[in-house]
């Protein structure tokens, strides 16, 4: 854990390649373009989506489908567009530095990904030992086109997820540890990482709990591998295995599963309620697992 929150650490050491915010203004800056890339970012979606008309361009079947997609990578793109100007414009410094060196990546995108279906698969399966009731998938919807349109889903996640690390670990994070202390990057990167999803459905004090672990377990990871490779499709895959993958609710919005749509029974507590199993006691189990496991491999290196 000391190697892992050194001052030395590879993302502090790029965080100071450039200019290094106060941590009001680092804040400020991850306000700004977020709200840059929830307004102005969908515009470019909603012109795929929509005619100048306002009609949907697809069937209603697959609109309702198609639209989460189209909107993800819209307006996470936006966000790094965002944030991209940010580094050129003030903090004059490249946007790799943020955590996105090319050596190591496949393999590191690798085991983030394998590991992050092993997790959101242990959650699912604990939070449905109550039982639960199964919706047909996509697949019984549209057959083998199934298999696209979530190879679709799949990618844009790998845009959500990557720019939410960008702009938590590899910027804010970053920035603030490189200029206070790193335990205070990662707390404050996790703190304002919970808070953000707080207009989500549903969401209750366990969720917000479970997103501040989800939080300080990718500032671990991301320390941990002194990049955002590897936490960066973790984050992703972990979103699209619950959600588009096994179809569980997934922040509070209801989500069609490859093959099935699960609806977990049993106390809120366990399967996280109208918010998903992010929102539940199994998913607090699994994160605090693995951010133990986590820490006890780094002290022994």
């Amino acid at each position: 854990m000391a190697n892992q929150l050194s001052p030395d650490n590879r993302l502090f050491i790029l965080a100071r390649q450039g200019r290094t915010p106060s941590a009001l203004l680092a804040i400020l800056v991850v306000f700004l373009v977020t709200v840059f890339g929830l307004i102005p970012g969908q515009i470019p979606g909603r012109m795929v989506l929509f005619t100048p008309g306002g009609a949907p361009r697809f069937p209603a079947d697959l609109q309702s489908i198609l639209v989460p997609i189209v909107l993800n990578v819209t307006m996470f793109f936006a966000m790094c567009l965002g944030l991209w100007l940010w580094l050129r414009l003030w903090a004059k410094r490249p946007f790799w530095t943020l955590g996105w060196e090319r050596a190591g990546a496949w393999p590191r995108i690798l085991r983030g990904a394998c590991k992050s279906v092993v997790m959101v698969s242990v959650v699912g399966a604990l939070s449905i030992t109550a039982g639960a009731s199964v919706a047909p998938g996509l697949a019984q919807r549209f057959g083998f086109a199934a298999f696209g349109i979530r190879s679709l889903s799949l990618l844009s996640f790998f845009v959500q997820g990557p720019a939410e690390e960008t702009l938590f670990r590899g910027w804010l994070m970053s920035v603030i540890g490189a200029r206070h202390s790193p335990w205070v990057g990662v707390l404050v990167s996790s703190i304002l990482f919970s808070l953000a999803h707080a207009l989500n459905g549903g969401i209750r004090v366990l969720g917000f709990v479970n997103l501040f672990l989800f939080g300080l377990l990718a500032a671990l990871y991301a320390l941990r591998e002194g990049g955002l490779w590897g936490v960066g499709a973790w984050h992703g895959v972990w979103n699209w295995a619950m959600g588009d993958l096994l179809g569980f609710t997934l922040d509070g919005s209801p989500h069609v599963g490859l093959f099935g749509s699960i609806q977990p029974h049993g106390p809120d507590i366990i399967t996280g309620g109208v918010f998903g199993p992010d929102g539940g006691l199994p998913c607090t189990a699994v994160i605090l697992t693995a951010i133990i496991v986590l820490s006890v491999r780094s002290a022994s290196r």
